[in-house]
């Protein structure tokens, strides 16, 4: 699996990442941190679209920007040991920090009654312009219907 795209930092914990890649027939969000990383897949490729053309539509200048995705798998369903792997990636300018970039990522597991946090990943200030160049290939690459631009989500 070739990152599609990828956002990958060192600090003084160790090697983090976030990366997009093709799993087979389907699509597979990478989250690593230095003692721990999970998959998750997409729902499908028109979400991976829109994550390209999110990153694509980043602002250069500081305004509200974010866009979520939810991503999911379930193991050992309609089981005692059903379990769910849920996860959030977010695409966003931080409002609280001069609207600096960033991707971040936290999941969670759902197993009987109980659910807990999972793994936190976020990257503060990615490469930008390299993100934008591997969206730009992606959607060039990637055949299916133009994505529609990403909507914010309603205020409610």
């Amino acid at each position: 699996m070739d990152p599609i795209l990828s956002c990958h930092w060192h600090d003084q914990d160790g090697e983090w990442a976030l990366s997009v890649s093709r799993n087979g027939d389907g699509w597979e969000l990478l989250a690593a941190a230095p003692r721990w990383s999970e998959s998750l897949p997409f729902a499908g490729p028109d979400d991976v679209r829109r994550l390209a053309q999110a990153l694509l539509d980043l602002p250069s200048d500081p305004e509200p920007y974010e866009f979520e995705w939810r991503l999911s798998r379930t193991e050992f369903e309609r089981t005692e040991n059903e379990r769910t792997h849920f996860a959030t990636l977010a695409v966003g300018l931080d409002p609280t920090d001069g609207h600096r970039p960033y991707l971040a990522y936290q999941s969670y597991y759902h197993f009987g009654q109980a659910s807990g946090l999972g793994l936190e990943v976020i990257c503060e200030d990615p490469p930008v312009d390299r993100l934008r160049a591997q969206a730009h290939a992606l959607l060039t690459d990637l055949p299916g219907p133009t994505p529609a631009r990403p909507q914010p989500p309603s205020p409610g």
